[in-house]
């Protein structure tokens, strides 16, 4: 159940996810938090609103047909054919209630609840389901009640909302809506909630930068 939000994208990531310029595994994770945060959903039209004047100050690469293509195929879903894209990107919390997952999420799993997912194990006390969006890497993880990631941070971006439970780290305490938006230069460990799986939707653009041994050991098999 979502509470309070206190966690948001940072601007650079809404202007360019309502350019479309985000990768598509990082345009889901987005896209999911828009459905619990009308905040957010308020800053999306606005970046839409401005338009190009604020987009030409970001140095991103045009959309490319793949990612186009990718997102496209999360959206098909919507029934609004008339809605502008901003409305179109939204998903409303009424849609919330009727299923665990976010909408877009839904459309990737064809599932209604995280139990049901395909979870794999990949060390003890953390599972993931790989996520396909044509462009990024996208997975949902599940961190045991009371366990702790190993230490790690960012070669490049990584985005993540918390859907279940919640965990705490070196930039506070995240719950259920919170999205993250890290780069390198966060280091962290997330250490999830005693009485409760966290479960999280992850979007980067490149590989964890783990730290310690083992954990660079096993990254190879976790692929994160």
């Amino acid at each position: 159940m979502m509470g309070h939000i206190e966690h948001h994208p940072n601007d650079e990531t809404i202007l360019s996810y309502a350019a479309g310029s985000l990768p598509a595994a990082m345009a889901l994770v987005v896209g999911c938090h828009l459905q619990y945060c009308s905040a957010c959903r308020e800053r999306v039209a606005q970046a839409d609103a401005v338009g190009g004047s604020l987009m030409s100050q970001l140095q991103e690469k045009p959309l490319s047909d793949g990612r186009r293509e990718s997102m496209m195929a999360l959206l098909d879903a919507n029934p609004g054919g008339g809605e502008s894209p901003a409305v179109a990107r939204e998903s409303s919390p009424a849609a919330a209630s009727r299923s665990e997952l976010p909408r877009l999420l839904r459309n990737l799993v064809d599932q209604d609840d995280f139990d049901s997912l395909p979870w794999k194990s990949i060390v003890p006390g953390m599972k993931q389901v790989d996520l396909k969006c044509g462009e990024g890497d996208a997975k949902l993880l599940r961190i045991a009640a009371g366990k702790q990631m190993p230490v790690h941070t960012h070669r490049g971006h990584e985005l993540t909302l918390i859907l279940r439970g919640g965990y705490s780290d070196s930039l506070g305490k995240f719950n259920a809506g919170d999205f993250a938006d890290l780069d390198g230069s966060v280091e962290h460990q997330p250490i999830a909630d005693a009485d409760q799986d966290c479960i999280c939707l992850a979007g980067m653009d490149a590989p964890l930068e783990f730290r310690g041994w083992i954990a660079k050991l096993v990254q190879p098999f976790i692929k994160i």
